[in-house]
């Protein structure tokens, strides 16, 4: 742990502990058939193999002995989760889980790397001055988390609709993106393999659209769609009636020129990572814990009644702290500039505070005003 590290590490300890005091987490089904690891606060290792009879045992665990950073649980079931050797788990099945991040988009990759010692700041990745570690600070706005959800809800729709699953879970990452689970039994015994394929037709791989829309016309220059289709055709459908591209009606059928259906093609993939997906032991965060990496929460989302995004909607801090920065510059933090005077308290609220104090960025001097929801 760096000096930096060690100066904000008694206040997070204290914020984290006070948060899991109150017992947020969502408790997954079948809990004691899944591996549980974290990475600590105390000496930033990542725990595996951990396994847990109750809720209230993982809590007197996260409580009094390593305080995460990172909490997740395994979307495999395991018939020995806490063995450490892979092959010797017992594997029972999984869950299907899908990721999608923000910073995949164009416009929405953009970070700096800030040079404490030196008190610099550059833009896109780069290296210090001498031997000085690096911090890489990645801009996340509301603007570029949106981007993502649109995805997640085709996702959603192709999930619920192309497969038929019924038990989809969609939460915000707490950082710059989204997990998506699906829990049906149907999905369990899945092989990578299998998984690779569903990721695949997500990502519409190697797609022969003529196949699919066979072109018509004396020179092939139109698709004729019909108003039932289904599966991925009926994904497009919906595309057409919904991107104000022009079209003809012909009954029951729609007629649409060739080179607007392939634009329309590559706007139905959605962008998944589709290493995430073929993965039967991959971890996933509880819900509703920290994500340290922002101080916010991993929190379930309904696909009905989402609005928009605002950062602050999934933060569990309330009212301000004074941090002493440790750099000159004006940053963004979530959808703000915030400007920074090295050395100089600053009176921030509590989630902005929290977010520059986990990149390292200021110290922690007073949490009067700061409380838990």
């Amino acid at each position: 742990m760096s000096r930096r590290e060690q100066s904000n590490f008694f206040f997070l300890r204290k914020i984290i502990r006070k948060y899991y005091s109150k017992k947020p987490l969502e408790e997954p089904i079948y809990l004691h058939k899944r591996e549980i690891a974290l990475q600590s606060l105390e000496d930033g290792v990542y725990i595996r193999h951990l396994c847990f009879p109750s809720m209230s045992k993982l809590y007197n665990y996260i409580l009094n002995e390593k305080t995460p950073l990172h909490l997740y649980y395994s979307s495999a079931y395991y018939d020995d989760p806490s063995n450490d050797k892979m092959e010797l788990k017992g594997w029972l099945g999984s869950d299907l889980m899908f990721d999608i991040d923000a910073d995949r988009y164009s416009g929405c990759d953009k970070i700096y790397t800030i040079c404490i010692g030196s008190n610099k700041i550059y833009e896109g990745k780069t290296e210090c001055p001498g031997n000085e570690e690096p911090i890489h600070y990645p801009i996340i706005t509301s603007k570029c988390i949106e981007r993502a959800f649109y995805d997640v809800v085709k996702l959603y729709i192709i999930l619920r609709e192309e497969f038929g699953f019924k038990d989809i879970r969609v939460y915000f990452s707490g950082n710059k993106g989204f997990h998506i689970k699906v829990c049906d039994e149907s999905v369990l015994d899945l092989t990578r393999d299998e998984r690779r394929e569903i990721a695949s037709y997500i990502l519409l791989e190697n797609i022969n659209v003529e196949k699919i829309f066979p072109p018509v016309g004396s020179r092939k220059k139109y698709a004729i769609i019909s108003n039932k289709e289904h599966g991925l055709r009926k994904r497009i459908l919906r595309l057409i009636k919904n991107s104000g591209v022009e079209y003809e009606v012909m009954g029951e059928y729609i007629k649409i020129p060739y080179d607007e259906l392939l634009v329309l093609v590559e706007e139905a993939k959605v962008n998944i990572d589709a290493v995430v997906t073929m993965d039967t032991s991959r971890l996933s965060r509880f819900g509703y814990s920290l994500n340290c990496k922002s101080g916010l929460m991993v929190r379930p989302i309904d696909i009905e009644k989402f609005t928009g995004f605002k950062f602050v909607d999934y933060s569990p801090w309330q009212g301000g702290i004074i941090v002493k920065p440790l750099i000159d510059a004006t940053l963004p933090v979530f959808d703000e500039n915030i400007e920074l005077k090295r050395g100089t308290p600053t009176y921030l609220e509590s989630h902005i505070a929290i977010y520059l104090a986990f990149k390292n960025l200021v110290k922690i001097i007073d949490l009067k005003d700061f409380g838990v929801q």
